[in-house]
């Protein structure tokens, strides 16, 4: 299992890229209308009641706008073809030509299914948030302060100097040890007469 730190960075970076996600989606399946201001707020934006609301159409490419219009589309004076009205719940219905470029948005998604997927996409961000959090909070010293962790920085130094001297000095014993080991294999291997050879 990975160490906390590089858990949370995975989650960050996994968070990065669900805020990427998510604006992604939010860009490319809304229904691009327009927001109304409130009423009982006098400062407000005036009322946009007649304004219509953006088409659900793709912009035309300017090759294809320059050919249906000439001059009059390049100098802005003409729209671009709008889709015909849908029914809701219906299926959406593509432009003429629209199914032809594979380079054009998506339809937008309806608004039940719209405000369904926000909720989810929120929802998960909240829960890698909560994870972030969590990760943060069992952190080693997260909750001690500067002067607190430098005193147990000192005593842990300390508890290590001696555990390295026990170290060494068992270092030391197997050393003799090994060599007391090897006299007694030695003396095993030439026999109990020292001379190696079997009488006769």
């Amino acid at each position: 299992m990975a160490d906390i730190l590089t858990q949370l960075q995975t989650c960050l970076d996994q968070l990065a890229t669900q805020f990427y996600a998510t604006l992604g989606y939010l860009t490319t399946y809304h229904d691009n209308a327009p927001t109304t201001p409130p009423s009982n707020v006098p400062d407000s934006a005036p009322a946009l009641a007649k304004i219509t609301k953006n088409s659900s159409a793709p912009p035309v490419p300017a090759a294809i706008a320059n050919k249906a219009g000439g001059a009059a589309a390049i100098a802005g004076n003409a729209s671009p073809p709008l889709a015909p009205p849908q029914q809701p719940g219906a299926a959406p219905v593509a432009a003429a030509g629209e199914g032809d470029d594979p380079n054009l948005p998506p339809a937008p998604d309806s608004p039940r299914t719209f405000a369904s997927r926000q909720r989810e996409l929120a929802r998960d961000l909240i829960i890698k948030e909560q994870q972030i959090e969590y990760l943060i909070s069992v952190l080693p010293g997260i909750s001690t302060s500067e002067a607190e962790q430098e005193s147990r920085i000192r005593e842990l130094e300390t508890e290590l100097r001696v555990v390295e001297t026990e170290r060494a000095e068992k270092v030391r014993e197997l050393k003799k040890l090994r060599t007391r080991l090897e006299n007694v294999l030695g003396a095993v291997s030439m026999g109990i007469h020292g001379d190696g050879h079997s009488q006769k």
